[in-house]
């Protein structure tokens, strides 16, 4: 059978807070606040890594260069940034910032941020933040304002609300921008003799590694989990994050023993974690072994009734074992949860093809490319609806359109050749079907199976 895309969830890191001031300052917006003097006196936080190039802009224009190599007058880790700044990070730039309240923010290459307003005070309940990325990769952990007052995160595209969250935020160059959340809850500390020590620009690498941001290798990924892991320096929460990270690495190495054990620890850290149930059905699933697959999504299910990638991923399971009624029953679940997700539409596309409900299929194929034109399997799924309504030229163009996304597609080689023998052009569809054979020597066996030969 043909492959369907199988849903992986991105899963959290680990992120640790911590407080670097010894008392509480605090800066207002510019409704409220002092003259441009008092506010020099009163830093909103400051840098705790800096590494490559950056720059941080003060509201009085004065511009301080951090960590690049042969300059004088070079800002160092310690120094502070106030209300109005604007920090810009290079090319080969990252920097770490710790806010008076709390909040730990960490900038990656070619990164902004403008500090726009900041309102703290440890007793009061009107504490604000208003911070604007406009470009670049973030990671941050909310701090005190999140919980007893009103954090905001302003990106082109949407303003977040913060709750004790801790998100990742990614700004491409044309605007658009990608969020997760990290970590919802046990944000740890690390300390030493009682005091809370500084996140050093290692410790926010081996997060960045663990939760795969950027290019980040597999093994790299494996590495900085392990790191993390190792360490245990986080809550219970945090290394049950760390290890469901290494384990979704291991499975796109498709290690899946490895894979599963990480998922098993995962789970036994925190029972009520719903991802690592869901990605050890996906590396069951991968490594063939479809009951237990299932009886992962199904605990996945019942701990979170509204998670539809467990839906769809369980749908995936059923039409492995050739169950397409109870594949078809999760698609329409699936898509009742999430109806953005592709795949969904195309997976219920092809079990209803192969249940002979085909122009509710080919309602779903249409929809399925609406989302996602590029897929090579819904192309396949609407060419054999095509062949079964005994629209052969129709049924040509979507198998080519299928092979030319997958050109190693056996099924719609194979579907391309019966449709080809159909016209009349006998060189070309033998030719289609005997490359099919090659690929996957049971292809036409299958095709008999679906009412098609």
């Amino acid at each position: 059978m043909r492959t369907h895309t199988i849903t992986v969830l991105a899963a959290s890191v680990v992120l640790a807070l911590a407080s670097f001031f010894p008392g509480a300052a605090q800066a207002q917006n510019a409704s409220a606040r002092p003259a441009a003097q008092d506010l020099a006196s009163e830093p909103i936080g400051k840098v705790v890594a800096a590494t490559g190039s950056v720059t941080i802009e003060h509201a009085s224009a004065v511009v301080v260069q951090a960590n690049v190599p042969g300059q004088a007058g070079q800002t160092k880790v310690g120094d502070l940034v106030y209300l109005d700044d604007v920090v810009h990070t290079g090319a080969d730039g990252r920097v770490g910032i710790n806010f008076t309240d709390g909040t730990s923010f960490n900038l990656s290459s070619n990164a902004s941020m403008a500090l726009d307003e900041y309102v703290y005070d440890p007793k009061g309940k009107s504490n604000s933040t208003m911070f604007n990325l406009t470009k670049g990769t973030f990671t941050f952990i909310a701090g005190n304002i999140a919980k007893t007052g009103n954090m905001k995160i302003d990106t082109p595209v949407a303003t977040m609300g913060i709750r004790g969250t801790t998100p990742h935020v990614e700004i491409s160059d044309d605007g658009t921008a990608k969020f997760d959340t990290l970590i919802e809850e046990g944000k740890s500390k690390l300390t030493n003799k009682g005091q809370t020590s500084k996140l050093t620009d290692s410790y926010f690498r081996d997060i960045e590694l663990c939760n795969g941001v950027g290019r980040t290798s597999l093994e790299d990924r494996i590495t900085g989990c392990t790191t993390l892991i190792g360490s245990r320096q986080g809550t219970t929460t945090t290394l049950a994050i760390a290890y469901n990270n290494r384990g979704n690495a291991y499975t796109a190495k498709s290690d899946y023993d490895r894979a599963i054990q990480d998922f098993d620890q995962s789970i036994k850290l925190n029972p009520t974690y719903i991802k690592p149930l869901n990605n050890r059905g996906v590396a069951y699933l991968r490594k063939g072994e479809y009951g237990l697959a299932i009886e992962a999504f199904d605990e996945a299910i019942t701990l979170n009734p509204n998670y539809g990638e467990a839906f769809a991923n369980r749908a995936r399971a059923h039409l492995k074992k050739n169950e397409f009624d109870r594949a078809a029953s999760d698609y329409d679940a699936a898509i009742g949860l999430d109806p953005n997700l592709s795949a969904v539409w195309s997976g219920r596309c092809w079990a209803r093809a192969i249940l002979g409900a085909l122009q509710a299929a080919l309602e779903d194929c249409n929809k399925a490319l609406q989302l996602d034109s590029n897929s090579a399997a819904t192309y396949d799924s609407r060419g054999l609806i095509h062949l079964k309504t005994g629209q052969v030229a129709a049924a040509i163009d979507d198998y080519s359109s299928a092979l030319r996304f997958d050109p190693k597609l056996a099924s719609a080689l194979y579907g391309r050749g019966l449709a080809k023998l159909k016209r009349g052009d006998k060189a070309g569809g033998n030719a289609d079907i005997s490359a099919a054979k090659t690929m996957q020597s049971n292809v036409g066996d299958e095709f008999k199976s679906y009412g098609v030969q």
